[in-house]
């Protein structure tokens, strides 16, 4: 369940979380960020400058302005970003204290205005990037070599897993037809939102994949090139659409995932090279 959105000025602190699963469990450190503005469909929120070794009082955070990310090569962007309103929930974020408000000034409207302008440079997040945030940068400065380290450590494990998806993939292949791609159900890890998107959104998403299957297998068993591109074609779209109204809510792993299920479709059609032309078509 969602909280309720809090005022402009609202100042919140929390317990930062560690930087990745790699990092010691717990970071004994505090940080802050500010609501900026809301309206129905984001809250921006400021991550402020500071690191504490004990929750801040407004006081404190009334000197430090906002975090610049500056980590892994940035360019030093302030730490800004929207979180949609549907998944505004403090219990996302550890020891979550509301320790008052400050005035906005107009610089601030104005990043938030941005935002909820989308645009270019806007940053849409949530509610656990405000904790990496401000225990990133601090790490950044004080623990950089320990933290490129956990980078490399993750990107490994990553690679490791694309590999292994790739090997599942391949045998997947091998025996896939529409009835199967009909009677499964797409993107069931999509279950707890956030950090997924919302059930509605899901389950629209699991519609338009069904959608197609079905309008490609009424085409025969080798339709043509054509046919296939327009209805895959249609498909991005939505997604693009829906992204939209949803205030950009794919992200890595969602793209990932629509990915595989837009190519597990091409190749069902026996029309795969359309795969290589979903890049040019989304805006996710």
């Amino acid at each position: 369940m969602k909280n309720p959105v809090p005022i402009d000025g609202s100042v919140f602190s929390f317990r930062t979380r560690p930087f990745s699963e790699f990092a010691p469990p717990a970071t004994d450190r505090f940080a802050a960020f500010k609501v900026l503005a809301s309206n129905h469909q984001f809250v921006v929120v400021a991550v402020q400058g500071g690191i504490w070794n004990a929750a801040p009082t407004l006081s404190d955070v009334s000197v430090c302005g906002i975090l610049h990310v500056r980590r892994f090569l940035d360019t030093g962007r302030p730490a800004v970003w929207g979180i949609n309103i549907e998944e505004w929930k403090l219990s996302e974020i550890d020891e979550p204290v509301l320790l008052g408000a400050l005035e906005v000034s107009a610089d601030e409207i104005g990043l938030a205005e941005k935002i909820f302008n989308f645009l270019p440079g806007s940053v849409i997040s949530s509610m656990d990037g405000a904790s990496m945030a401000p225990e990133g940068e601090w790490r950044w400065v004080n623990d950089r070599g320990a933290l490129e380290a956990e980078r490399e450590q993750v990107r490994a494990r990553a690679a490791a897993q694309r590999a292994a998806q790739e090997t599942r993939m391949k045998n997947r292949l091998r025996g896939l037809t529409w009835e199967k791609l009909r009677s499964e159900t797409p993107f069931e890890r999509w279950t707890t939102s956030p950090p997924y998107p919302s059930e509605q959104f899901t389950r629209e998403a699991r519609m338009a994949i069904h959608r197609a299957c079905e309008t490609l297998q009424e085409l025969g068993p080798k339709p043509k090139k054509t046919d296939v591109r327009k209805v895959l074609r249609t498909l991005v779209e939505w997604f693009n659409r829906a992204d939209d109204e949803a205030g950009g809510v794919i992200e890595t792993e969602e793209r990932e995932d629509i990915c595989a299920a837009l190519e597990e479709i091409a190749f069902v059609a026996r029309q795969e090279s359309l795969a290589n032309e979903i890049d040019e078509w989304r805006t996710w």
